[in-house]
């Protein structure tokens, strides 16, 4: 294998290393303890959905031909979904309407904590990653090269063109990484200071209630790209563009699910599509668009075994196949509406 492949095999215990502990509504009110908090809720959705106390997520990496391939992997519910983005106190308090009550179609406090809680898990996972990238370049800035890869050590050194390669790989990857930091803290201080004044009202929410109990949830952050008539909505390559985000959060509950897709009121112009185009669509139609959303923009999404084996190996294939081809944002490959015969509500 070329030592290329293998220069960054130490990223995960990297990563580790440099995972965010931090509260995310951080003031004087925290307790000391930061926790894993569940993005998707363990007692009210993930253990309903789970088979004998598991339920499956998305996961990639390279094999040995360093093709990136996916697998749906098997986590416990107590650890699936789970980050360090809460002390004890806020993540009991604050969320308090969301898990000890139903959701309501409508209820404004309720739509703004579930947008809550899927920026803040974005927030955490892009922070920690932005942490790692930045403790690789110092690696290499030091010459610690055995600590990004095993393949190196004091007998075996990278050359000019290795060294080159892995410093443009991280500064490149570190200028798309800081841009979508710094929205998110702006997303952060914005939400946290309408959370403070209960201003519930800045953001805005489209449901699709489904009369069926489908086991997969959802909690999420993205950029959409483009409409189901190709028109822009976000320009990732653009990195002084005003960027929209698309807060979504799919759950079972009593027979039905729900699927709730919120953005800040002053981006409704953006997003009126999702009336125009989504809401008007056949059930059928919405549960397309709406799958497909899930495989080319969201990882942290969640599907019950028995669920994920009654889809049959056809749209497992479907699903590993488009995940791959829309790993990488900004590209233009990321259509709603790529595969019309891929139904996760089925």
């Amino acid at each position: 294998m070329k030592k290329k492949d293998n220069i960054f095999e130490n990223l995960e215990k990297i990563k580790k290393e440099c995972f965010l502990k931090e509260c995310f509504h951080q003031d004087e009110n925290c307790n000391d303890r930061i926790i894993k908090a569940h993005s998707i809720q363990n007692n009210r959705i993930l253990n309903e959905i789970s088979e004998n106390g598991e339920v499956l997520m998305i996961g990639g990496g390279s094999d040995n031909s360093s093709n990136f391939k996916t697998s749906m992997q098997r986590k416990g519910r107590r650890i699936a979904t789970t980050f360090t983005g809460f002390c004890g106190r806020h993540d009991n308090d604050l969320f308090m309407p969301i898990e000890e009550k139903n959701y309501q179609v409508g209820n404004k406090e309720q739509e703004f904590l579930f947008a809550y809680r899927a920026l803040a898990k974005e927030y955490h996972t892009k922070t920690t990653v932005g942490d790692m990238f930045r403790k690789m370049r110092q690696y290499i800035k030091a010459g610690e090269y055995h600590k990004l890869s095993n393949i190196f050590d004091e007998n075996n050194q990278p050359d000019i063109a290795h060294i080159q390669y892995m410093a443009d790989t991280v500064t490149g990857t570190l200028i798309g990484q800081e841009d979508a930091e710094a929205r998110l803290k702006l997303f952060r201080k914005r939400m946290n200071n309408d959370l403070d004044n209960s201003n519930f009202n800045e953001i805005v929410t489209d449901v699709i209630e489904l009369d069926e109990e489908y086991h997969i949830a959802v909690s999420s952050i993205t950029f959409i790209e483009r409409d189901l008539n190709n028109e822009v909505i976000n320009h990732l390559d653009d990195l002084d563009a005003q960027l929209a985000p698309l807060f979504v959060t799919i759950f079972p509950q009593e027979g039905k699910t729900y699927i709730l897709l919120s953005y800040f009121a002053r981006n409704k112009r953006k997003y009126k599509f999702i009336r125009e185009q989504i809401l008007s669509k056949s059930i059928r139609m919405q549960k397309v668009i709406i799958s497909n959303l899930i495989v080319a923009y969201f990882e942290n999404w969640v599907i019950s075994p028995i669920k994920w084996n009654e889809l049959g190996t056809k749209t497992h294939s479907r699903i590993h196949r488009y995940y791959v081809k829309t790993i990488a944002a900004g590209d233009g490959k990321r259509s709603l509406l790529n595969d019309k015969n891929m139904n996760l509500f089925c």
